[in-house]
């Protein structure tokens, strides 16, 4: 009996779902679900402290610069929390806030930075982790 629950138990272990990084590229495209790091066009300040990352995707116009960027991540932390980091972040100036539509399971944010970058944010309530979208956009060429 123990020798079935040890193979059982080996079994459902090895069936156990894995996060395992996977990246796509395409051209001047990167998709990548599950990865290690955010995509460099977003502010760190922004990301909760436990935090895990889903998806990402960025569109670059060269090597270096990132025309358009998407993460969605995950958080334990409360509702309440992450709006006051985002508010938080918003008020030190270098972002500006253009709107912020609150809803009962959903707040979006809509910022402005420097050099014509655009950023927006939308939070969705679940009943066990916190759902954070973020989109960037840079509508200039430098």
């Amino acid at each position: 009996m123990l020798r079935i629950f040890l193979f059982a138990l080996l079994v459902f272990w090895q069936c156990s779902p894995n996060k395992q990084t996977e990246t796509y590229r395409f051209d001047q495209i990167i998709v990548t679900k599950f990865p290690t790091n955010p995509p460099p066009a977003f502010p760190q300040s922004f990301f909760p402290e436990k935090s895990t990352f889903l998806q990402s995707s960025e569109f670059k116009t060269s090597h270096i610069h990132t025309k358009e960027a998407f993460l969605l991540l995950e958080t334990p932390e409360s509702w309440e929390e992450i709006q006051k980091r985002i508010d938080y972040r918003v008020n030190q100036g270098d972002w500006k806030l253009i709107e912020k539509n609150v809803n009962e399971t959903e707040v979006s944010y809509l910022l402005e930075g420097f050099i014509k970058k655009s950023l927006s944010i939308y939070l969705t309530k679940n009943e066990s982790n916190n759902q954070i979208r973020f989109y960037f956009k840079k509508h200039s060429t430098y």
